[in-house]
């Protein structure tokens, strides 16, 4: 009986001595990798927007006399200057707008509507009647245009635009001594227009601008017939330079871009 009690206790021994081993590495302390990073987005600039701007602009219109009063030939010849008005004023109006970001490329299209008050004076140029005067004011500017940018940062575009201008003018000429002898009319100008801005993105779906505009707005003929005979038939030219700020909304298309890390 002894005998097979030592012998059971010899098994047992080996057996915990072969074990042991495998027990230990088991139980020994995993080592765990560091996680990756979480990649981090960077400000979306794809999608459509909607915003308000507003600043001021300055310029100047060029008119030269047609040869012509009221359908009757005039002693001045066509082609001799007649009127040089500078103004400036201010706007405030709407924005809306879409992009589409390529890398750090965007690409868009933006249309923009302004109220004005633009305005400016000056008299004719001999030899003219030097007691006329032409009176301007403009009461609307829009545009639409295209629009390629960088992001030079996240957060930071840098753009240049270019597209179509489209505005009214109104002059007035009257005589400074003869109240009677006065007309006045409004066309609408359209031509081209071109500029640069930088745009931030300081919050998820909003960003702020600040941008340049020159706009070339082309030739329109005024006082070709006129109730009170006054005026010599003129071709007046209209150039605007816009320097503006604005906030826009963003509707961010799904599926921000991926930073790298």
């Amino acid at each position: 009986m002894r005998r097979w009690t030592s012998l059971f206790g010899l098994s047992v021994v080996g057996l915990m001595s072969i074990a042991a081993p495998v027990l230990a590495a088991d139980l020994s302390p995993k080592i765990y990798t560091k996680a990756p990073p979480v990649a981090a987005t960077t400000y979306n600039w794809s999608g459509c927007y909607a915003g308000i701007e507003g600043g001021g602009a300055w310029g100047h219109t060029r008119s030269v006399g047609l040869g012509t009063n009221n359908g009757l030939p005039a002693a001045i010849p066509t082609g001799t200057p007649k009127s040089a008005t500078d103004f400036s004023g201010g706007l405030v109006g709407g924005t809306l707008g879409c992009n589409y970001q390529v890398n750090q490329w965007v690409f868009g299209i933006e249309g923009d509507g302004s109220w004005s008050t633009i305005s400016g004076t000056s008299a004719l140029v001999p030899p003219f009647s030097a007691t006329f005067r032409e009176s301007l004011g403009q009461n609307w500017l829009a545009t639409i245009r295209g629009r390629v940018g960088y992001a030079v940062t996240d957060t930071v575009l840098l753009y240049g635009t270019a597209g179509g201008a489209f505005a009214d003018l109104r002059i007035n000429e009257y005589s400074t001594v003869a109240s009677a002898n006065a007309a006045t009319e409004t066309h609408t100008f359209s031509g081209w227009t071109a500029g640069a801005g930088v745009e931030w993105g300081f919050a998820p779906s909003w960003s702020a601008k600040v941008e340049y505009l020159y706009a070339d707005l082309g030739k329109h003929n005024y006082f070709q017939f006129t109730s009170s005979g006054c005026c010599t038939y003129q071709s007046t030219h209209l150039i605007d330079n816009i320097v503006r700020v604005g906030v826009n909304y963003h509707f961010n298309w799904p599926g921000a871009l991926v930073a790298r890390y």
